[in-house]
């Protein structure tokens, strides 16, 4: 298995009308984004927040066979916990030693003698970036996997598109299996 890094932006549920809450007997509560992903059931995932209560993006490390195996999961997991996922990003160009040691024992004889030099320590961790990997290994993988992230953002869209019209769903499936 390989370690995938990926970003998700994520959503709030639309929140209910105080008289609909009201109507069901239960208290006004203004939802928050975060509240879901720390209640949530991942521990691969940090939660990128800004001054909105309502959106967020949430970086994966997340270890699946493939890219698309590990947004999947991450995106069902998401959806599990309340959230309406927007859309898939690459990750920022900072890198984990753990998810570039496969890459470093792989190269360990065509190394160059001014090897990656960690850009920082976070958490305990050393953090390297990608384009200073690029630079001194004879081979890195490729940092933006776009047309995969492309092909699942597109599948997001329509996922948003054809949920409630059977007809709609079924004349997509048949399409895209065509």
């Amino acid at each position: 298995m390989t370690v995938f890094q990926f970003g998700v932006r994520v959503v709030a549920p639309p929140r209910e009308e105080p008289k609909e809450q009201a109507a069901r007997g239960r208290l006004f509560r203004e939802p928050r984004v975060v509240a879901p992903l720390v209640l949530g059931r991942f521990d691969d995932g940090v939660v990128e927040g800004g001054p909105s209560t309502e959106r967020a993006l949430v970086y994966f490390d997340r270890e699946a066979a493939t890219l698309a195996a590990a947004v999947v999961t991450a995106v069902l997991d998401l959806e599990h916990d309340g959230l309406d996922c927007q859309a898939i990003v690459p990750d920022d160009d900072l890198v984990t030693l753990g998810l570039i040691a496969p890459i470093l024992r792989q190269a360990a004889g065509h190394l160059r003698r001014d090897g990656p030099v960690p850009a920082l320590r976070c958490g305990g961790e050393w953090v390297f970036r990608r384009c200073d990997l690029a630079a001194r290994l004879p081979s890195a993988p490729d940092p933006t996997p776009e047309p995969v992230l492309a092909a699942l953002n597109v599948a997001l869209r329509l996922r948003r598109l054809v949920r409630g019209d059977p007809a709609l769903a079924e004349a997509v499936r048949g399409l895209v299996t065509a």
